[in-house]
């Protein structure tokens, strides 16, 4: 059960969209980073939010309340997939490290060599896609500091293979 919502926007957010709201467990989320959301304290007396049952029209629909924190972060496509791995919710690390590189590549780990070249090979637009999505949730790890030493250590193992895919290219290019 979710204790508050993130209201998530990024420094490059257009202040015309809302922002990004994501449910998350405050406790979980202490648990896996140290980012400090500065929570206000409860005032005396406050339970925690429990759901409801509500009547829209002919449909029962479960509802909650919950607290907004607003939070902003470098790259907001990639938050929920860090939340979920951060706050234990998912533990398989092999499912977060195909989520971040194509699977031919992640095939060669611990061949950081192998897996660049293999990266460095894929189409402009997957590449560019991968690279942009793997520099962002590394800057996001940056941002809220993962706790888990293994779950950061697959973001670092995909962020260098990426970069170091990314210089491949270049130099590629130039010859």
């Amino acid at each position: 059960m979710p204790t508050h919502v993130l209201a998530v926007t990024s420094l490059d957010h257009n202040p015309s969209s809302p922002p990004v709201m994501l449910p998350i467990d405050a406790t979980l989320f202490e648990q896996g980073f140290r980012f400090d959301l500065n929570i206000p304290p409860a005032p005396p007396g406050t339970i925690a939010p429990t759901p409801h049952t509500d009547t829209v029209g002919d449909t029962q629909v479960l509802m909650v309340t919950l607290p907004v924190l607003s939070i902003t972060v470098p790259h907001i496509a990639s938050l929920s997939l860090l939340l979920l791995f951060g706050m234990k919710l998912e533990t398989q690390l092999n499912l977060l490290a195909w989520s971040l590189l194509p699977v031919n590549v992640v095939e060669e780990f611990p061949n950081a060599a192998a897996m660049s070249l293999i990266l460095s090979n894929n189409r402009e637009d997957r590449f560019s896609r991968t690279y942009r999505h793997n520099h962002g949730i590394w800057k996001n790890h940056l941002a809220l500091d993962v706790r888990d030493r293994s779950i950061v250590q697959v973001l670092q193992t995909a962020w260098n293979v990426t970069a170091e895919a990314r210089r491949i290219r270049q130099r590629t290019e130039r010859q």
